[in-house]
C-alpha cells in the first residue's frame, strides 16, 4: 500500500500502519530518518486548522490525530515529531513555531538533534543552524508533550 491511499483507510488500520511504520525506521541514520519521516507525512490529507500551534495543552495524542484523520500545516509537524519520538525517545525531537518576516512565514516545525528542521520547507529537510531571518516564537521538547 503506497503512502497516498493509507490515509484514507478507517482509523484503526491507519493506527496499525502507522505502527508498522515507525517499527520499521532506522534511527541510526538521523538524515535518511528525517527524510523518510517527512515523506510518509507530506501526503497525509490537509484541512485549514487543527492546532493551535502554540498552545501545546491542548495538542491531541498521535492516536487521537491519526484516529481524526484531520491535518493542518501545524500538525504535519507534530506528527513528525510524534513519529520520531516513538520510533526512538532519546533523539532530541523539540517543536517550534518559527517566523520568517522576510518570507512572510510562520509555521511550527520539528528540529530533530539540534540540527534538521522538519515542515518549515514541504517536503524537505532545512538546516536550522544555516537559515537566515529566523526567530523562534515558542519551543518544547516532545518529552514534556507525551508525558
Amino acid at each position: 500500500m503506497n503512502h497516498n491511499s493509507w490515509w484514507f483507510e478507517p482509523p484503526s488500520k491507519r493506527l496499525a500502519l502507522w505502527r508498522d511504520f515507525r517499527q520499521s525506521l532506522d534511527t541510526d541514520n538521523i538524515t535518511e530518518l528525517c527524510n523518510t519521516v517527512i515523506e510518509w507525512w507530506q501526503h497525509a490529507p490537509l484541512v485549514n486548522i487543527t492546532i493551535d500551534p502554540v498552545d501545546s495543552t491542548n495538542w491531541p495524542t498521535p492516536w487521537e490525530m491519526l484516529h481524526q484523520g484531520d491535518f493542518c500545516e501545524n500538525s504535519l509537524s507534530l506528527g513528525m515529531a510524534y513519529t520520531i519520538y516513538y520510533a526512538n525517545p532519546k533523539i532530541k525531537n523539540e517543536l517550534l513555531f518559527v517566523t520568517n518576516e522576510k518570507k512572510s512565514f510562520q509555521q511550527l516545525c520539528a528540529k530533530i538533534d539540534d540540527n534538521y528542521l522538519l515542515n518549515y520547507e514541504r517536503g524537505m529537510i532545512s538546516n536550522f543552524t544555516e537559515i537566515d531571518d529566523i526567530s523562534v516564537s515558542y519551543s518544547v521538547n516532545i518529552n514534556k508533550i507525551v508525558q
